[in-house]
């Protein structure tokens, strides 16, 4: 029964056909490639067994898109295959995230494939397989792959049927090959852009002919240099051409002016000198789009661009144009919708005919020196302009009223010019206005009440003006309001209470005015508010506790986005609060150098990026400025619940009582300054769990009693807390004990009592006399030989410190008596007689040759000891305040902290104005002079991977013994590899540890950021924050771990432009080139077998993604240092940071 039920299902056809497609099989497997061509007719059979050879080559297929290529089934019911005429012309397996190393050989036999479409999967091709595709194909896109190597030569002889190629975003390398555009009278569409080519573009043969179909040419994104081949031209068909992000040089070529239907030109971002060529204006019948910008392009706008009448954008930004802008380009280019000027040195005024461009939405003149007035009759031509934006120029007059005309309009943006008069009240019918910015002009007036019919308004910034009158209460109708800064005008009256309606209010500055009554308490109710500038006005009555009910936002969404800020942080009493915030979009950065009214102040410009705060948790207040006002009572308890504030500025006010203990919970405060109060009672101990402090001033009170002695409030300069009669203890003189005795002196009858001896015998006298005479004689003897052993030992010392003094090195020791026999405190026994002379010894004198290093906290010396042993010694950089207290107490707690893997301190010293620290030293110096070649140790070699991982886990070790089992924890705030040193056994040690801490301590002039770590190694959060955490140290261990990686430097722009070692990585790793990442030292480097060479590369590969754990932009996602210890212990089994005291 089975076998006739068999017989019934039996399909003829289909056994046929799994018959002949074993046997073909069979054949192929049997036969070369080439004899199998001969004897095997193409058929669908064939193309079958291609298509299965080819899956074989894959090895992940996680959505099972290819389960159904199977014998005895038809390929062209397979997924991705489409027939023609019982052939398989196309496959198309489009974002399949399919995972395979694959060639094209098999698919050399679909004879009829005439379309491969395999983008968006994660297949690893060798470019030289491209010789193998298949005749007749007309279409390829491999994009977003992993197709490496370089470009073979006869590609396009090969396939000559080819018309789209798009090899887009792949990690192909070497220059383009010089046949790339020749032989290709079919291609239209050419696309290898965001690759990694280099060498030259001008090597390029392009003939009269060779290229007569083309459409669209896409090189972007890669490292090509050379300047672009005049040849171009004869690809007359071109419509589209983007050369932009390469490293192209040379100029424009003028036969650009024969391309005739090109549609798009973007030679952005580049190295192009030269003018702009006229000629273009030739081409400009049908251009629509022309970006020039980031190039060292010079002279002025040709005025043959007025023939550019479709022309929709034109980016000229970030050049040297010079010259005025030609008043005849702008009557014909009617389609224009967005002119981008900004960043060059455009002269002259705007001229009236770019009112003809009725289509404009974009106009972007900033940092320019246009002059003149802003044209009024600017709109209703272009009535659609959605952003005028002009700051950073020689602007003069009034903004005219005609602007309200202009009904598209969201930004409007004259900071920075000279503009006077008053702000016209027209602006009010601007509905859809979101930005009103003008900062830094001459405006004067009120603030018209009208803005407040601006619905859409999110942002007021007119800081810097000469406004006057109150704040009028209509504009707190525009509920989306998010920005308001008025800082530094003539304005009056009281705070409203009405700023409470505003929930979406992020920023609040209201500094440097005259305004009065008392802060609302209704404040508390604007739940996004994180900043909040109330300085230097008039203010009276209470802090109310309700802004410390602040309840916040669960999320700023969207917040701020768009916004480009600076905070300018004022340092010293030059100007008066902690600084501001600024609107920065399209404003050179040294112009707050250059303007003469913002150099009054000395300040310090420490953040600049999109979106403030990123990393706040709950959203509430981080920044409080209401010093110098007339506040008075008491600091609010429920300050203390304000959990998110970094920086509160309370001094010059008439504020009393005590300072609440609950203050003690900000664990985010970074800047704390209630000076110049009359602030009363003693300082709460609780105050010593702020471990993120960098700044406190309590100076100028009435506080008593004695100074918390942990934490960090007895380590801060006594300026910080001077002018307080009662308080006392460390760095203040000792408290006084109160039970002090009464003094005694001895009385009358004492001296009664006292009984006198019998006189002595005459013979005796004389025995006396001989032996004084006899001692006299010796204290002679010895008194000469001391004297003479003085003076050959202060002519030494004469010499020595001559020798000192004329030291590279200038040391400032003059007020010691006796210098060179200054101890050297030490902690550990062998090392216990070491004197400043024996230093000076041992290091010939702090000569150049002993000089090993130079870094941020001072200069490094190798000096070698009289047994034969070596140590470092780290001569401090000299400090504007000096705190013996305060360095002593540091150095005895850095010297008790004793791991494998950090550099021990072995003692210091104090010797007039120099501070002088000993360290074990380390032969192999530093991580970063093994990886970058700077060793002076020994001859630079090549780290291999297994010594890499072992510095990794060895650093991460120490890191992590200083976040989780010092007590207090310590944040190294400078993590980076020239703090990484090596020993002799290649075992990494952390130096430098506690050293930022100790600076801050010692010398309140130093600015955060010179106290925040390294360029390149500081965490994004930093930038925007007064504060140093254990995840910022996380983010810089991060860095150091991607140099061990890439064999990189974290800065380096040959390699990374403007961005730096980790932007660079990300984007890599993003565009699926994670290989490109990994040092090809290390990948140049066989370990043996195939199999153990691919296994160590995804080693790398799993420690590169252990990196950028570390280095996310956001804190709260990355890990802490014990995981990251765990981390590497899980890829190579070591043991995890322990709490082992030994050294």
């Amino acid at each position: 029964m089975k076998l006739v039920s068999s017989m019934e299902n039996f399909n003829p056809a289909q056994f046929f056909l799994h018959l002949s497609a074993v046997l073909v099989l069979v054949g192929l497997h049997l036969v070369p490639v080439s004899t199998a061509n001969q004897q095997v007719t193409p058929s669908i059979k064939t193309d079958a067994v291609s298509l299965l050879n080819f899956k074989k080559m894959i090895d992940k297929d996680p959505n099972g898109v290819l389960s159904g290529w199977k014998l005895g089934t038809s390929p062209c019911s397979w997924y991705g295959v489409t027939c023609s005429m019982n052939r398989a012309t196309q496959l198309d397996l489009t974002s399949c995230s399919l995972v395979g190393t694959i060639s094209f050989e098999p698919l050399a036999f679909l004879d009829m494939l005439s379309v491969l479409n395999l983008p968006s999967n994660k297949f690893s091709v060798n470019a030289t397989s491209l010789l193998q595709l298949p005749y007749a194909l007309k279409q390829l896109d491999l994009s977003f792959n992993a197709l490496f190597g370089v470009l073979p030569e006869g590609v396009s002889s090969k396939c000559p049927n080819l018309v789209s190629v798009n090899l887009a975003f792949n990690n192909l390398t070497g220059p383009p090959p010089k046949d790339l555009l020749l032989h290709s009278d079919k291609l239209q569409t050419l696309d290898i852009s965001y690759n990694n080519l280099t060498g030259s573009i001008s090597g390029l043969i392009i003939e009269k002919y060779s290229c007569p179909s083309l459409l669209q040419l896409d090189l972007s994104g890669n490292r090509i240099t050379g300047s672009i081949p005049m040849s171009l031209a004869n690809c007359t068909s071109l419509k589209t051409m983007s050369l932009s992000t390469n490293n192209v040089t040379g100029e424009i070529p003028r036969s650009f002016g024969q391309l005739r239907s090109l549609q798009r030109l973007d030679l952005s971002h580049n190295q192009i000198t030269g003018w702009m060529p006229p000629e273009l204006g030739n081409a400009c019948g049908s251009l629509a789009e022309l970006k020039l910008s980031f190039n060292n392009i010079t002279g002025p706008i040709p005025a043959s661009f007025s023939s550019c009448s479709l022309l929709e954008a034109l980016d000229l930004s970030n050049n040297n144009l010079t010259g005025p802008l030609p008043d005849s380009i702008f009557q014909n280019l009617t389609s224009l919708q967005s002119l981008v000027l900004r960043n060059n040195i455009i002269t002259g005024s705007l001229p009236g005919s770019i009112s003809a461009c009725r289509s404009l939405q974009v106009i972007d003149l900033s940092s320019n020196k246009i002059s003149g007035v802003i044209p009024p009759d600017i709109c209703p031509g272009a009535s659609s302009l959605e952003e005028l934006r002009m700051p950073d120029n020689l602007i003069v007059g009034e903004i005219p009223a005609q602007l309200s005309q202009c009904s598209q309009l969201k930004t409007i943006d004259f900071s920075l010019n000279y503009l006077n008069g008053s702000i016209p009240a027209e602006l009010g019918k601007l509905e859809n206005l979101q930005q009103l910015i003008a900062w830094y002009n001459g405006l004067e007036g009120k603030i018209p009440p009208d803005l407040g019919k601006c619905k859409s308004l999110k942002d007021i910034i007119l800081n810097n003006n000469h406004l006057s009158g109150e704040i009028p209460v209509e504009l707190f109708s525009c509920s989306n309001l998010e920005w308001i800064s008025l800082t530094s005008n003539k304005l009056s009256g009281e705070v409203p209470r009405e700023f409470g309606l505003l929930t979406r209010l992020a920023v609040l500055q209201l500094g440097n005015n005259s305004l009065s009554g008392k802060i609302p308490g209704e404040l508390g109710n604007c739940s996004s508010l994180v900043w909040l500038d109330l300085n230097s006005n008039k203010l009276t009555g209470e802090i109310p506790p309700r802004l410390g009910r602040q309840t916040g936002a669960k999320a700023l969404s969207g917040i701020l986005s768009g916004n480009t800020l600076v905070f300018v942080r004022n340092v010293g009493n030059s100007c008066k609060g902690v600084g501001g915030l600024l609107e920065f979009a399209g404003i050179r950065p040294e112009r707050l150098q250059q303007d003469p009214t913002l150099r009054t102040c000395d300040f310090a410009r420490l953040y600049s990026g999109p979106v403030l705060s990123l990393f706040t948790k709950y959203q509430t207040l981080e920044y409080l400025d209401l010093s110098y006002n007339q506040l008075r009572g008491k600091i609010p308890e429920e300050m203390g619940d304000m959990i998110a504030l970094q920086v509160l500025e309370l001094s010059h006010n008439q504020l009393s009582g005590e300072i609440p203990a609950s203050l003690g919970q900000l664990k985010d405060l970074g800047v704390f300054d209630a000076s110049h109060n009359r602030l009363q009672g003693h300082i709460p101990d609780s105050l010593e769990n702020l471990s993120f402090l960098v700044q406190i001033d309590l100076s100028n009170n009435e506080l008593t009693g004695e100074i918390p002695s942990r934490g960090q409030l007895s380590t801060l300069p006594a300026t910080q807390y001077a002018n307080n009669p009662g308080l006392c203890g460390v760095p203040l003189p000792d408290c006084q004990s109160s039970n002090n005795q009464p003094d005694t002196t001895p009385s009358d009858q004492d001296e009664g009592k006292r009984s006198r001896r019998p006189s002595v015998a005459s013979w005796a006298n004389s025995i006396v006399v001989g032996v004084l005479i006899s001692l006299a004689s010796v204290c002679v003897l010895v008194v000469w030989a001391i004297a003479m052993r003085t003076r050959r030992k202060e002519a030494k010392e004469v010499k020595m410190l001559n020798r000192l003094q004329a030291s590279h090195a200038a040391w400032k020791i003059d007020k010691e008596k006796e210098p060179l026999s200054i101890n050297v405190a030490t902690f550990q026994r062998q090392l216990r007689k070491l004197k400043f002379s024996q230093l000076i010894e041992a290091t010939n004198g702090f000569s150049a040759d002993s000089l090993i290093g130079c870094g941020g906290f001072g200069e490094v010396f190798k000096a070698t000891l009289k047994d034969g042993s070596s140590v470092a010694i780290k001569k401090l950089i000299r400090l504007s305040c000096q705190g013996d207290r305060e360095f002593m107490a540091e150095m005895e707690t850095l010297g008790k902290i004793k791991h494998r893997n950090l550099v021990p301190l072995l003692g210091y010293c104090k010797i007039g104005e120099e501070r002088l620290l000993v360290y074990e030293f380390m032969e192999y110096g530093s991580l970063e002079e093994m990886l970058h070649g700077r060793t002076k140790t020994r001859d630079r070699r090549m780290l291999t991977w297994e010594e890499r991982k072992k510095i990794a886990r060895g650093a991460a070790k120490g890191l992590c013994f200083l976040h989780h089992n010092c007590i207090p924890h310590i944040i190294h705030r400078d993590m980076k590899s020239s703090n990484v040193l090596l020993d002799s056994e290649l075992e990494a040690r952390v130096s430098d540890f506690g050293m930022a801490r100790l600076i801050s301590a010692l010398d309140t002039h130093l600015s955060v950021s010179t106290l925040a770590g390294t360029p390149g190694y500081v965490p994004p959060e930093y930038y925007q924050s007064f504060r140093c955490t254990a995840k910022g140290d996380v983010y810089s261990f991060g860095v150091v771990l991607l140099e061990l990686v890439t064999g990189k430097r974290p800065t380096d722009k040959d390699d990374f432009g403007d961005t730096n070692l980790v932007g660079w990585a990300k984007m890599k790793v993003r565009e699926g080139k994670q290989m490109e990442v990994i040092d090809q030292e290390l990948l140049s480097v066989s370990k043996g077998t195939d199999e153990a060479e691919a296994e160590e590369v995804k080693e790398m590969v799993r420690y590169l993604e252990v990196t950028l754990q570390c280095v996310d932009d956001f804190p709260s996602k990355r890990p802490n240092m014990l995981q990251v210890v765990a981390m590497l212990r899980q890829l190579i089994s070591g043991s995890a940071c322990g709490s082992s005291n030994s050294a």
